[in-house]
């Protein structure tokens, strides 16, 4: 579907005479009883609540060559490989959400219909050669009723798998985190299937602790899921179990996730680990602390195939307009499956001009060991920002960035989102 389609349907969504027709009238007094805030409809009996967001990307240069840096952690603010010097590269990307919840009121608690649509238009040109893209879907649609004890069923997002206390602190991620995206349960192999179709029921057991069990993954071969939850203002923890291949009784994929983050007034600390059945572990301890203006962290992470990864960063506020930021990383890993090494420092300058103007400069450089996938390399980096925030939840950020083996991108992207 085209976007204008698409944004016609939404417009339609939320238009006067649609609610009209529906028998809902411009009152918020259900939605203020029910807790709901934002853009809402509601009626005597339900309460319509909609949100959108919408953002658009474009990249162009020479950054899409088939072979990378150090695997596919190189930068985290760059995000390329090397260049191949054919032709130009460039995308233009747009995504789009919209989110429609009914909310009505039961003996049991709320009861929730929530249907989320997703549009996108994608063309990816390498070497002067398209490959556009597209699609309009349904994204999520389900419901959920309860209070304390919730119940939830259809074709959901967001797992009862609690991965969460497993970021490392500071503003640069390790290598290993960025690539594994925090502590990953599945080693990467995405054959740990969670969210899709689900049932769920999670229970809050009160002093804190909640706790949920689920199927999900049903349009596949389906996961049973287990999951107790703690919070407190000074600490929070989890332990996630799943266990995979329970429609078709193999059980053969068993996976575990566990963290913890404890906060001490200036200080914080966290731990997570991560494990399958198949020999695969992922675990990371990191520390940060806040003292006057400096606040500095560390991460150690390692996992049963990238043997070690270090990471620490320290950041400054030096007044109201400027923050700086220092950090550096180390990768040695020596395994069979992906022989990676190498070292970096990143420092960035942020300079906040207005209250929504801010600008950055950054720069970086690498170094690869004879191990890494293109051998021994010596790459400095750069990168100029800037970003545009006025409010009203709307966003943009222009950007060039270029290195010493060839590759540069200049880049535009734009947020707006409204709830």
């Amino acid at each position: 579907m085209r976007l204008a389609t698409f944004l016609l349907a939404s417009a339609t969504l939320v238009s006067p005479t649609f609610a009209a027709d529906l028998g809902v009238l411009k009152s918020l007094d259900l939605c203020d009883t029910l807790g709901v805030s934002g853009l809402t409809l509601s009626s005597s009996s339900n309460c319509l609540q909609v949100s959108a967001e919408l953002t658009y990307e474009f990249r162009w240069g020479d950054y899409k060559g088939d072979r990378p840096v150090l695997g596919s952690s190189y930068s985290t603010s760059i995000d390329w490989n090397a260049p191949d010097g054919n032709a130009n590269d460039w995308d233009s990307w747009l995504d789009v959400y919209l989110t429609a919840v009914g909310t009505s009121s039961t003996d049991f608690g709320p009861a929730k219909a929530t249907i989320v649509l997703y549009g996108y238009e994608y063309n990816e040109v390498q070497n002067l050669v398209p490959d556009p893209s597209g699609e309009f879907s349904v994204d999520e649609a389900y419901f959920s009723v309860g209070d304390q004890t919730v119940l939830t069923a259809g074709i959901r997002g967001t797992s009862v798998f609690n991965s969460d206390d497993d970021d490392a602190f500071g503003w640069l991620d390790s290598f290993i985190s960025y690539e594994t995206g925090g502590v990953a349960f599945d080693g990467g192999k995405g054959k740990y299937g969670t969210e899709g179709h689900v049932i769920q029921l999670t229970h809050n057991l009160g002093g804190g602790f909640t706790t949920g069990i689920a199927l999900e993954n049903l349009d596949e071969d389906g996961s049973l899921i287990g999951v107790l939850n703690y919070g407190s203002d000074t600490l929070t923890a989890h332990i996630s179990v799943l266990a995979g291949g329970v429609l078709d009784g193999s059980l053969d994929d068993l996976a575990i996730h566990t963290g913890v983050t404890a906060i001490f007034d200036a200080f914080k600390l966290r731990g997570a680990f991560a494990a399958t059945n198949d020999g695969w572990w992922n675990a990371l301890a990191s520390a940060e602390t806040t003292i006057d203006m400096f606040t500095l962290a560390a991460t150690i992470d390692g996992t049963s195939e990238r043997e070690l990864g270090l990471v620490a960063s320290a950041s400054a506020k030096l007044n109201d307009s400027f923050t700086v930021k220092l950090a550096a990383r180390y990768l040695d890993a020596d395994t069979t499956v992906n022989d990676d090494e190498g070292a970096e420092i990143r420092a960035r300058v942020e300079y906040k001009a207005t209250e929504a103007l801010t600008l950055a400069a950054e720069a970086g450089h690498l170094w690869t060991g004879a191990n890494a996938p293109s051998g021994t390399q010596s790459i400095t980096d750069g990168l100029l920002e800037l970003t545009w925030a006025p409010g009203g939840n709307f966003e943009a950020t222009t950007a060039i960035a270029a290195n010493t083996i060839g590759a540069y991108k200049l880049s535009f992207t734009a947020t707006k989102s409204y709830e």
